[in-house]
């Protein structure tokens, strides 16, 4: 069966040896169909590890270890890479997870105030500042994955990354954003599609878009600390 083998025994449909390399869109759509399978699976393993809460932040990070393997290339099969990835750095994955987590709870409280709900404005400014707070997000989780920094020199890079690479942040984040309102939005009847699609294409889409700006800009500058 296609869902139980691992992503390195698939078989491709081979490469033209004349044919240029694909970049962009084009790349990113070769990759997601090979990988089709492998990122449903990751977002069932995803659901079923973040779930408990205290574990949220280590599974972020293994879904994004395995999200980059894939833009990179790696041969991988998601269900050893997601454990292997899920135990490392345990305690700073989860201390960053929750606090991901509370930022979360804090914008939702917010929301929630009748002088939020009541106003455009209100309600505008506090849209635009979690998008503002989620664009370093989709550069934080793939440093901490797949980079050996600490966590302030991720956070760092994350902040510098989301917002001089604007052409890769926000279209990754517009991808999310509409994975969110489509699944949050038609809650309970989009139950199913949360349990395999939002999470790991999300994932995905911004793996994809800053693995070329972590690896030009923090990589080949990483005796200073990245950018």
């Amino acid at each position: 069966m296609v869902w139980l083998r691992p992503g390195w025994l698939r078989e491709g449909p081979g490469i033209d040896k004349d044919a240029p390399p694909k970049t962009g869109l084009a790349l990113f759509f070769e990759i997601f169909e090979r990988e089709f399978w492998q990122i449903l699976k990751l977002n069932l393993l995803f659901v079923v590890c973040a779930a408990p809460l205290v574990t949220f932040g280590p599974a972020r990070a293994a879904l994004s270890r395995c999200t980059v393997n894939m833009v990179r290339d790696i041969p991988n099969d998601v269900f050893s890479d997601f454990r292997r990835a899920l135990k490392q750095d345990f305690r700073r994955n989860a201390a960053v997870g929750l606090a991901e987590l509370f930022g979360i709870g804090l914008l939702l409280a917010a929301a929630s105030l009748p002088a939020v709900q009541e106003s455009a404005a209100l309600s505008a400014g506090l849209f635009a500042a979690a998008l503002l707070a989620a664009l370093p997000l989709g550069y934080l989780w793939p440093l901490l994955a797949a980079v050996d920094l600490p966590v302030r020199a991720a956070v760092r890079n994350a902040l510098g990354l989301a917002f001089a690479c604007p052409q890769h942040s926000l279209p990754a984040l517009g991808v999310c954003v509409l994975l969110g309102v489509l699944c949050f939005g038609l809650f309970p009847l989009s139950l199913p599609l949360m349990l395999f699609v939002p999470f790991g294409v999300g994932s995905f889409t911004t793996s994809f878009a800053a693995w070329s700006d972590i690896r030009r800009l923090v990589l080949q500058n990483d005796s200073n600390g990245g950018i």
